[in-house]
């Protein structure tokens, strides 16, 4: 129990104790009951008739207030500010609109490509954690390969966490030498249980990151990634960049049937279909069975039957997959 929260120090305590257990007593009394310095007692004597926990009208006979009410006071004093300091940090905000309007003036006169050269090793892992921080939709990343090292993945597990419990989409691609090293797989799998989205393909690509289709952030060289990133924010080449992107995400597999391949492509009944169709709009298993015009035990029979083969731990997730192999 910390009561320096609300201003208390711990000789205050006891000497508030003392005179909540020994009523009428002086303050004279104390230093030799408690042990304590003169001079000691006297300042928490000072602080406790400052905070109104003590009556010192009459020194010889000192009244303590009753804790319910001189505790409960000071909590709330204590919140009262704290809440004005949280209003005081949130105004701050509103200097962004203004620091944006000197931004775009600046961007006006801007007659050089926006392309930013980031050559420090720290500055480019500070400078992938805001843009992370302030991404508010969706990060594309190619992974070319390996090597992964143990830092390096300890370091972007924390930021791909963050986003995706931000409910941010998170699409990779990676090579499949990549999930040659066992710590890397590792990370990928609890990537995909947090609801990324992770494919695999052996064609040639460069390393790329891309936040809310705005900002790509590329190698300076390829063949060193020591020498740097280029943080580019030229829409025309955005663009070009997210096409590039687009085509090897379609042409890639999901991780799981990369490490597990289907025997063949399940066929799907008319049925079927329309259950899975139904799956993700429906919201109880009444109301899907009667649009159907099938049974509640026959609709349920095909819903588990379906989630198991799409491998899906909830209805939600089967009408996801479905959707990504197309089955719907």
């Amino acid at each position: 129990m910390d009561l320096s929260v609300i201003g208390i120090t711990p000789q205050a305590e006891q000497v508030y104790r003392f005179f909540l257990k020994h009523k009428g007593e002086g303050v004279g009394s104390v230093p030799e009951a408690l042990g304590m310095d003169p001079d000691t007692v006297e300042e928490a004597v000072d602080l406790l008739g400052r905070l109104s926990m003590l009556d010192l009208t009459d020194r010889y006979r000192v009244t303590a207030t009753d804790p319910r009410v001189a505790i409960e006071r000071l909590v709330e004093q204590r919140l009262e500010e704290l809440n004005a300091e949280i209003r005081r940090v949130f105004s701050a905000r509103d200097a962004i609109s203004s620091f944006q309007d000197d931004k775009r003036e600046g961007d006006k006169v801007a007659s050089i490509l926006d392309i930013e050269r980031v050559e420090d090793g720290a500055r480019v892992r500070q400078r992938l954690d805001d843009l992370a921080f302030f991404c508010y939709k969706e990060t594309l990343c190619l992974h070319p390969g390996g090597p992964f090292t143990e830092v390096m993945i300890e370091s972007a597990l924390p930021l791909d966490q963050r986003s995706l419990r931000r409910g941010l989409a998170l699409k990779q691609i990676f090579h499949p030498k990549a999930i040659e090293d066992p710590r890397m797989l590792s990370y990928l799998r609890e990537l995909v249980n947090l609801g990324a989205e992770i494919r695999i393909t052996d064609q040639h690509m460069d390393r790329m990151l891309m936040y809310d289709r705005s900002v790509a952030v590329v190698p300076i060289d390829p063949s060193h990634h020591s020498a740097g990133a280029l943080l580019v924010r030229e829409p025309g080449l955005i663009s070009q960049l997210y096409i590039y992107f687009e085509g090897l995400w379609k042409g890639a597999v999901e991780l799981r049937h990369h490490l597990d391949p289907p025997d063949e492509e399940p066929a799907l009944s008319q049925m079927e279909q329309r259950i899975l169709t139904v799956m993700a709009t429906a919201d109880k298993d009444e109301i899907a069975a009667r649009e159907l015009d099938i049974s509640v035990r026959t609709y349920r029979r095909y819903v588990a039957d379906l989630m198991a083969r799409l491998g899906a731990n909830n209805r939600f997730q089967a009408a996801l997959r479905a959707k990504e192999e197309n089955w719907i």
